[in-house]
């Protein structure tokens, strides 16, 4: 195979590629180190796979030292190494959103950058278009499971990039599945309640402290229901409480000023 050599601009990164007559193929060893993944393993797992392995050709790239034997993968099965990696598993959050944008953007630059914004690969073979479409079908399913808003987005732009790529119209993202309320959204009936309480003289704030609201999740709902206040205090709010205000403390156990003892309380700044 010629050893045209291009390196494509990426973000703030460049994209080593080979080019000769008729195909383009993505050096990976400094992709996958980039990621911080292991090159050892990642190698492996190309050479073993049934698709991947069609697509990878040995090359040499010239460097400083001489010719160096690198290993590629053809531009279509790149893509489809791309959308096997899993960024929930990266420890480092920094790679993890680099991984994420790898996903969401190398295999559209980089076709862009060789045949034109617009086109389609002309001859993508059937093994790399089935491949393709077992990954739609893998996170279309993922999308109709999860109701993060973030991560449905992702997931959503990751199976449009997909479906260009083969030719096909991507499903709307409420086809596949509805987001969880906004964080604001849940708690306000939350506050609401907590508001009533208060315009009704009812105590139930264990904090000692001036300023603290600390109230105990089984005492509240006791509370609520006497008020004729239909809200679930369970954990899920708890954790629409955790992301959504900046009032939230922690969850801990207070010297309650109202029983005397210790009592595990929801602890927030109180505005009031």
């Amino acid at each position: 195979m010629a050893t045209s050599i291009e390196l494509v601009p990426f973000d703030k990164q460049q994209i080593a590629t080979v080019r000769n007559d008729n195909s383009v193929y993505v050096v990976m060893k400094p992709i996958a180190e980039g990621l911080g993944l292991d090159w050892s393993s990642q190698h492996k797992r190309i050479r073993n796979h049934p698709v991947l392995a069609r697509g990878m050709v040995v090359t040499t790239i010239p460097s400083l030292g001489g010719g160096q034997e690198s290993v590629t993968l053809s531009l279509e099965c790149f893509h489809g190494w791309l959308v096997t990696l899993h960024p929930d598993r990266a420890q480092d959050a920094t790679i993890r959103e680099l991984i994420i944008r790898y996903q969401e953007r190398a295999f559209r630059v980089l076709f862009n950058h060789f045949h034109g914004a617009g086109q389609l690969p002309a001859a993508m073979p059937i093994q790399s278009r089935i491949a393709i479409q077992n990954q739609i079908l893998r996170l279309t399913a993922k999308l109709q499971h999860t109701r993060n808003r973030t991560e449905r987005r992702v997931i959503h732009a990751m199976i449009g990039d997909l479906c260009r790529d083969i030719g096909m119209a991507p499903p709307a993202m409420n086809d596949l599945g509805f987001d969880a309320p906004h964080p604001s959204d849940a708690v306000a009936p939350f506050w609401a309640g907590i508001a009533e309480l208060k315009r009704r003289g009812v105590v139930f704030n264990h904090s000692r402290t001036s300023g603290l609201l600390a109230i105990n999740r089984t005492g509240l709902a006791e509370e609520f229901k006497r008020a004729g206040i239909t809200l679930k205090l369970d954990s899920q709010l708890g954790r629409a409480l955790r992301a959504s205000d900046p009032r939230y403390i922690a969850a801990k156990t207070v010297n309650s000023r109202l029983t005397g003892g210790g009592i595990h309380c929801w602890v927030f700044t109180d505005t009031d």
